[in-house]
């Protein structure tokens, strides 16, 4: 039953995920960026979520549309300190990511009666219809609610998995590849690169900000500290949607991120079941993910040994 569960949680949390992973995979595959401000993103998608839907009385779809639009801001922010002021890649998301967690935490003023600051607010006694409860979900027995949620979830990761396919067949998608593959050949078509960056950035922590409004509506409470780890969590997820899925027949690589989100969200949910206290949860996660690491380096050397010698057999 507890294996059962954990399954369960490991899907839901991983369908979840794989919209932060997908983010990930346009500022760190598609533009080469490695942005860090994703872990200020995300708890920023959850708190401008929870104050749309609790303060001003929208709907959570709704609210999970304006929280977009945060994490587009906060993206923007990162893509103009890198290229406008010539800040390092690292150092500007380290910059807007440290912001973010001040920003959210004051943000949480807006949520609590008293006006206070508080890390974590949990809404479950409010009088709210969130993305996971409303009267259709009521009506659903408890057994099968968690089924009801995994579907909702599929729904959303298959819409925003086709909404960036759609995107990246557009001129402007082709700009943004070739902006990270080539930048000198975007320049020499008299197109400034700077301003693909900051657009690539901008839909990346968008979507990231998507995946922290779902993720307060899953939970049904928002927490300050939600972000930590969470690059982490989704470069292990783009990495191991590329390395491994990426090379099953038509498999693009959208839908291989989507598999990697699952299949890392599954083993964090495993490791629980070892740690039951939690102890040592953040060091078998950096474990796993070292492990990951290794394993895509091993595979890109004996892939990039065997083209060679087909080459050789080629010639």
């Amino acid at each position: 039953m507890l294996f059962y569960s954990t399954t369960i949680d490991g899907f839901q949390m991983g369908l979840c995920f794989a919209i932060l992973a997908l983010g990930v995979y346009i500022s760190y595959s598609i533009l080469d960026f490695p942005d860090l401000s994703v872990d200020g993103t995300f708890p920023l998608g959850g708190v401008l979520c929870t104050i749309f839907m609790l303060r001003l009385g929208l709907p959570a779809v709704p609210a999970i549309l304006l929280a977009f639009f945060g994490g587009l801001l906060a993206g923007a922010v990162t893509g103009i300190l890198h290229v406008k002021f010539r800040i390092s890649n690292l150092l500007a998301g380290i910059i807007v990511m440290t912001a973010l967690l001040s920003v959210t935490l004051a943000a949480t003023k807006l949520l609590t009666r008293n006006g206070q600051t508080t890390t974590i607010f949990s809404y479950r006694s409010e009088n709210l219809v969130g993305l996971f409860n409303g009267d259709l979900a009521k009506s659903i027995p408890t057994g099968a609610r968690d089924y009801f949620i995994l579907g909702i979830l599929l729904v959303i990761v298959i819409l925003v998995k086709i909404i960036i396919d759609l995107f990246l067949k557009t001129k402007l998608g082709y700009m943004l590849r070739a902006t990270g593959s080539n930048e000198k050949l975007v320049v020499s078509l008299g197109k400034n690169a700077g301003n693909y960056k900051i657009l690539g950035l901008a839909l990346a922590n968008g979507f990231v900000a998507v995946a922290g409004a779902i993720y307060a509506n899953l939970f049904t409470q928002y927490d300050n500290t939600s972000g930590t780890g969470k690059v982490v969590l989704a470069l292990a997820s783009v990495i191991i949607g590329i390395s491994v899925f990426s090379h099953i027949p038509f498999f693009k690589d959208t839908t291989a991120v989507i598999c990697g989100a699952l299949v890392y969200s599954l083993c964090l949910n495993y490791l629980v079941l070892v740690d039951t206290n939690g102890i040592y949860l953040k060091l078998l996660n950096a474990v796993l993910f070292a492990i990951i690491l290794i394993f895509n380096e091993k595979t890109s050397s004996l892939l990039s040994r065997a083209k060679l010698r087909k080459g050789g057999k080629g010639k």
